[in-house]
């Protein structure tokens, strides 16, 4: 295996191919090494996750294959696999179409191995039950994989996910040197591949809560510790967009009145004093009036949990909540069917009646005469369980209906 060589741009066209009898444990530089552990530590931001960092180790090993699965098939689910092979796609996501995916993990000889430990193949069975297997004959053999490395690493709690290297059949097998070299990337394979999980789990989660605070029409303006604005959702954009009360001014929050500005502007600054100083950081609440003479914004600076130690620079350390009084919730109706097995037309009578329209307008646009709606009004009224028009009001608003 060759030194040096611009491993970034190609990290492996200056490896040769088959080159055995040299040791790969004393011709990796540090060099390949820390772009093996960059390829793998980034590997979850791919678009063919950790494709760089095993197309880089097949050229370090001299390896024909290398894959991650990080979930297995299982009857309906075709799983989740990262694959480096010449022969091959590099992702696999739920994939029945390739015998890989489907046929391997029917018959596969390598599976449940021992939490962390580096096994080949040889020390599962002898090599001539293996080749008349049905995994080397379906699966193997054809693109020419014979020498079989693996490893089983957890992430997110127990959730197994296993590592296979190969190399085809007029290669040597793979040496203890090289198992133990496994064994100590596999500390660092495991760490990436939690750690990349659990980022994007986490990402997903925040842009989850993102969008349902948008659905409720609540906007949200995140601060760093100068009071400047990181950033806001769709909801708050608008807000700010109309200028209406509320905007944007040198990267912080103005608000036109001068005594709700000023009265802001203590807030945040007593917010932000109490949690540099590990003191308990108030929620302060306030009405902002607005030139157009529509319902006061309602605002809400709420303080987050922030360990000063270790917290970068513009880590969001206050989320200012906007409320608009007059925004009208979107209340799904076929919701509202099946949460009080209301008819459609009744469900639809209650999604106006949350609007705050009267009983009149809803006659009116719903081109039905008083007396239906009031009937409707009465049914719906005994299938909630309640007895006044702004009760269920209130159980409307309440309800899952605004969140989907």
């Amino acid at each position: 295996m060759a030194n040096g060589g611009d491993l970034e741009s190609n990290p492996i066209s200056t490896m040769p191919t088959h080159t055995y009898e040299i040791s790969m444990l004393r011709d990796l530089t540090l060099k390949q090494f820390s772009l093996l552990l960059a390829y793998l530590y980034d590997g979850h931001l791919q678009e063919d996750p950790y494709s760089k960092f095993l197309e880089l180790l097949r050229g370090l090993m001299d390896l024909n294959f290398a894959s991650i699965t990080l979930r297995e098939p299982l009857g309906e689910d075709g799983g989740v696999l990262f694959v480096s092979c010449d022969s091959l796609k590099n992702t696999y996501v739920d994939d029945h179409e390739i015998p890989y995916t489907d046929r391997y993990y029917a018959s596969s000889l390598m599976t449940d191995l021992p939490w962390g430990e580096v096994v080949t193949m040889d020390e599962i069975m002898p090599s001539t039950s293996f080749e008349k297997s049905d995994l080397y004959k379906i699966c193997m053999e054809p693109i020419n994989i014979y020498h079989m490395a693996g490893m089983d690493l957890c992430y997110l709690g127990c959730k197994r996910f296993a590592v296979r290297l190969c190399r085809p059949k007029d290669a040597p097998n793979f040496s203890a040197e090289e198992k133990h070299f496994l064994h100590l990337l596999g500390g660092h394979i495991q760490r990436a591949v939690a750690n990349g999980m659990q980022l994007i789990k986490l990402d997903n989660e925040c842009r989850f809560f993102c969008s349902t605070i948008t659905s409720l029409s609540i906007g949200t303006i995140s601060l760093n510790e100068r009071a400047e604005v990181l950033g806001c959702n769709s909801a708050a954009e608008s807000l700010l967009a109309e200028k209406d009360g509320i905007t944007v001014v040198n990267n912080q929050i103005h608000l036109t009145n001068t005594g709700a500005r000023e009265k802001l502007h203590a807030y945040i600054t007593e917010s932000l004093w109490a949690q540099r100083n590990r003191s308990a950081a108030p929620v302060y609440v306030m009405a902002v009036p607005r030139p157009s003479s529509k319902s006061n914004l309602e605002i809400l600076i709420k303080p987050l949990a922030i360990d000063n130690s270790v917290a970068p620079g513009d880590t969001p350390r206050l989320v200012v909540f906007v409320s608009d009084p007059e925004k009208q919730y979107e209340i799904n109706v076929n919701v509202l069917t099946s949460l009080y097995q209301l008819t459609r037309a009744e469900a639809v009578l209650a999604k106006y009646l949350s609007a705050g329209i009267t009983v009149d307008e809803c006659a009116t646009s719903l081109g039905i005469t008083r007396n239906t709606v009031r009937a409707q009004l009465r049914s719906i009224f005994a299938k909630t369980g309640v007895t006044k028009q702004s009760v269920l009001v209130s159980l409307v608003l309440r309800s899952l209906a605004r969140l989907s």
